[in-house]
């Protein structure tokens, strides 16, 4: 197991780091409690080659010039590790140290995390945009459902389907409707990406299932397929973001103000691209809190969608 470096090693790197300009090297060894030789061998380890530090002789004495800057490293970090390192630092609410502020700003408003942040939201909805087409469609279905209309739709294999429209949302990887059946009154699921056109039908009729048969369909589905997680977010400034996504059936959803005035937000969500994109949206003003697997799959995706620009 590797050992912390001792503490008197640290004192004396961050006596460096704190330095810029000329000082004479008596005095610099005396700050380091080593001997000049000792800390002209120091210096050399420490900065790199050719920068950072020029020595040279002054009336009789060593001077030493420094460039403190010169060693401070960039952290080879991947866009996942950012996003990482950001949401550590913004769960740590104290500021007990200057050096613990100035690392928590540059990490959450200055460092890269800043740069990733704005090319996910340039990205927002990069595989997942529709088509004018289909945005065309889903307006009018979530109209028709609105309107309890009964509609008849045909597929890109020529079947009709004469349903009751009940739900536009994202289901196992697809936009689908959720529809009743207009014979036999059984829920189907039809993804919109089969369906060719549709039209509203003129009926007296009304559908049969309930709003709470609805939501035990979707969730049994979502059972089935093993695709349902509760996903428990921490929402900073809920009053100027969407807490209720488009098209996405949230299970037994539940909010909670805490006394910072963040809101606790928790729900059965089915994980998918389209949920991703919504967390990218409230980009700094959303944290994960659970479950961790949820949090490292969207990790995952943020960064292959970085590389697909890289």
């Amino acid at each position: 197991m590797k050992k912390d470096p001792a503490p008197d090693v640290l004192k004396k790197l961050m006596v460096l780091g704190e330095k810029q300009g000329a000082i004479r090297l008596n005095d610099l060894a005396q700050e380091m409690n080593l001997g000049p030789e000792e800390t002209l061998g120091y210096l050399r380890q420490i900065f790199p080659v050719g920068t950072g530090i020029e020595v040279y002789q002054k009336e009789d004495e060593c001077w030493v010039d420094i460039k403190g800057e010169a060693i401070q490293y960039m952290l080879p970090l991947s866009p996942a590790e950012w996003i990482q390192l950001h949401q550590i630092l913004s769960k740590d609410q104290s500021f007990d140290s200057p050096v613990k502020y100035s690392l928590k700003k540059k990490i959450t408003e200055n460092g890269p995390i800043k740069v990733i942040m704005e090319l996910l939201n340039q990205l927002q909805m990069w595989d997942q945009e529709l088509s004018e087409l289909q945005q065309v469609m889903v307006k009018e279905m979530d109209d028709a459902i609105h309107d309890e209309n009964m509609i008849q739709l045909t597929t890109h294999e020529d079947r009709t389907y004469t349903v009751y429209p009940c739900k536009v949302l994202h289901l196992e990887g697809h936009l689908s409707l959720i529809a009743e059946d207009s014979v036999d009154h059984c829920l189907l699921v039809v993804p919109l990406k089969d369906v060719k056109e549709f039209s509203c039908l003129k009926t007296h009729q009304e559908a049969k299932v309930t709003p709470f048969e609805i939501e035990e369909f979707i969730t049994a589905i979502r059972a089935m397929n093993e695709k349902e997680t509760r996903l428990i977010l921490k929402i900073h400034e809920p009053h100027s973001t969407n807490l209720f996504p488009d098209h996405h059936f949230l299970g037994k959803p539940c909010m909670i103000t805490n006394p910072s005035g963040d809101l606790i937000w928790a729900a059965y969500v089915e994980p998918c691209e389209a949920l991703y994109e919504w967390l990218m949206t409230l980009g700094q003003k959303v944290e994960i809190l659970d479950p961790v697997n949820f949090k490292e799959e969207y990790l995952i995706y943020c960064e292959e969608k970085l590389r697909k620009i890289a």
